[in-house]
Formats: structure tokens, sequence, C-alpha cells
């Protein structure tokens, strides 16, 4: 169906079906843009198509570059990973590979990726620039998690496909890495809350929170220790909805929290057990225990340190959080306490903003144990 465009003394006949097999979406906007900023009388009917800007940007493939689509059976671009017209994920070939740059959109809690693990680098000074560029990061934050020499996430992929490209082109630039799937991470299952600890000779008993319920391990199947915190930011907002066009911010207060975490794992589970501050019995530190919860946590890392040498302890996490948030996001949740009179006809209404860690440090102590 052609589309017409009248401007002033300019008039011309686009057929659309055409126009969009040669030019860009991008491309067709600006020559919409340039021909509204043109006036009636600087429009000269020979000379102001010459003022449209050239489109550079445009990639052009030829026809045995394309790929086909298995589900709808269009061609898209060798440079995508889905379909351009259904979505559907495309079947890349090795050849292939070489035109891509994945888009790494940041994926929700809830979503299943694939994580492309650091594992040792090679020369990456020269090439950081080039890395940053690559996995969508600023070079500051690129050069702050390679500096680390630790296994930290680079990227987080929608798809294996994409992770697959990453790990080969990380490969180029120096950087070895490996993938580890969400599925693995299992974050939706936390590690089983402990309300105390007995210490045997050989084992370790853990007495589960809320349940009559014991587990133990013996000393040499204890695989891993890991320690970190949890932080948790509430923001409580309330504002005025007293006229329809006009909100007011009433009051707001902030609350903030932390608390030191202990996960445990043996050599054969995935899960494992946590310690929380809050509801443990630490009277199995026997005459070591203090007052305080918060003093008594480090002195169940020492005693675990002591009956089990040989077990793998990590305590990066304080250190590594800033460069580990740059890939796994801390999580936020906005609710609302629903609307409430304030005055003689007036409203009010209070949202509350809650900010945590607690997948991030789940996500990365159950890479600690993927990586023994």
């Amino acid at each position: 169906m052609p589309f017409q465009i009248g401007i002033g003394q300019a008039n011309f006949v686009l057929n659309l079906k055409y126009f969009r097999q040669f030019a860009s979406d991008n491309f067709f906007h600006r020559i919409m843009l340039k021909a509204m900023e043109k006036k009636t009388e600087q429009i000269h009917p020979d000379q102001w198509l010459k003022d449209l800007p050239n489109e550079t940007e445009v990639q052009s493939f030829s026809a045995e570059s394309m790929i086909s689509c298995e589900k709808c059976g269009r061609k898209s671009p060798p440079t995508r990973l889905k379909c351009l017209y259904c979505g559907t994920e495309l079947k890349i070939s090795a050849e292939q590979t070489e035109h891509l740059k994945p888009a790494l959109r940041k994926l929700e809690d809830w979503e299943k990726g694939f994580n492309v693990i650091l594992e040792s680098t090679a020369n990456e000074a020269e090439n950081l620039t080039r890395i940053a560029d690559f996995l969508h990061l600023e070079k500051d934050d690129a050069q702050k998690i390679l500096e680390t020499k630790l296994s930290l996430p680079l990227a987080r992929a929608e798809t294996l496909t994409e992770a697959e490209v990453l790990l080969k082109k990380l490969e180029e630039f120096g950087v070895k890495s490996r993938i580890i799937n969400d599925e693995s991470l299992n974050t939706e299952k936390l590690p089983r809350r402990l309300r105390g600890l007995d210490f045997y000779e050989d084992r370790l008993i853990l007495i589960l929170f809320n349940a009559d319920e014991i587990a133990e391990i013996p000393y040499q199947d204890l695989g891993l220790i890991v320690t970190g915190a949890y932080f948790e930011r509430k923001i409580e907002a309330t504002e005025s909805l007293k006229k329809k066009d006009e909100k007011k911010i009433l009051d707001s207060r902030e609350l903030s929290s932390d608390e030191m975490l202990i996960d445990i794992y043996s050599r054969i589970d995935s899960i494992g057990y946590r310690i929380e501050a809050k509801g443990f019995d630490f009277s199995c530190l026997g005459d070591e225990k203090v007052l305080f919860a918060k003093d008594n946590m480090p002195k169940i890392v020492e005693k675990l340190r002591a009956v089990s040498p040989n077990t793998k302890f990590n305590s990066d996490y304080l250190k590594i959080r800033e460069a580990l948030g740059k890939v796994w996001n801390v999580s936020e949740r906005s609710d609302s306490l629903g609307l409430a009179r304030k005055g003689i006809g007036g409203l009010k209404r209070t949202n509350v903003t809650t900010v945590n860690n607690l997948h991030q440090f789940t996500r990365y102590s159950r890479l600690q144990w993927h990586l023994l």
C-alpha cells in the first residue's frame, strides 16, 4: 500500500513494502524527523532530498549468509541469535558466530540463564577495552572483576548459544572461562536453615530449624564453608493524593539491617545448610559462647576450621560484592500498602521498596560448591 508524505511543496510516495527491505527502521525514523524539520519556504522540490542523512550503519549480508528459522521459515541476519520475526532461537554454525555480539539484557531473578564464569586470564590488559565492550560493562568494572583473579561471573546470558559465543570470543581475548547454568545453582531452593550444631569426634550433627530432623556429615565429607552477609534495605515513602495531578511526599524513612551468614556443604550435596544468627542456639560453643549473637558467629567458623582443617573455607564475598553486582544484581521489589484517608477528602498511599542480596549471596555460595 503506498504511503504519502506531504510537506509544503514536497510530496513523495514511498512504497513501504520495498522500502523496508533496503532501509532500517532507524533510518526511516531519521527521514521523517529531517523532513518535519524543514520549513515550507526552505524546501526546494529538487534539492531537499539531498540533505537527508546518509545511512552508513546498515550492514548488508549475502543471501547465503542469512539464517533460516526452523519454526517460521523466514530468514534473519547472521548477527542475530533469535528469529527477527517470531523470536525463536536460531541454530548458529561455527562460521556464523564470527558475526555475533550478544545483547546481554539484564535477566530477572526468576529467569533461567547461563553464567559465564572467569577461570584464568592471560594478557587481558591489552584487550581490556574490547572485553568490556563485548561484555557490555564499563572498562573500570571489567578491570575490577579480572583483577580479582577469582572465579566470578563475567556475564549472564539468556541462552546457551549466547553463552557459548561469549566463551569463544573471550578466549580470543586471553580470558578462559566456563559456563554454569542457573538450573545448577538452583537459587529458588535456599540452603536448609539450622537451629543448632553438635560437634562429635568424627562427625558434625546439624539440627534443622523448625523441624524435628537432624542430619550428620562426617568431617572427611565436609566439603565447603562459605561466609558472607545478608543485607536488607527498606524505603517507605508516603505520598499525598489530594489532587489527581499533584503528588506530594508526606513522609519517608529508610531501614537497613545486616546479618552474617554461614553456609555449610558436604561434598555430595549442593543444597547445603545455612546458619543465621537469629534463632540459632550457640550452646555448642560451650564456655566460648558470649552474650551477643553477632560475636558468636565468627566463633562457629573457627570451631568448624578446628574440627575439619581439610575443608575449603571461602570468605571472599564481602570483598568482591561490588564487582559481583555488575553481573548478578541484588533483588529489588516494590509494594504498595494501599490507600488511606488523610484529613477531609484527602488520600495518602505508602509504597515500600525492599532491596536485599539474598539471591545474590546464595548464587555465589552455590557457585563455590560447583567449583570444588
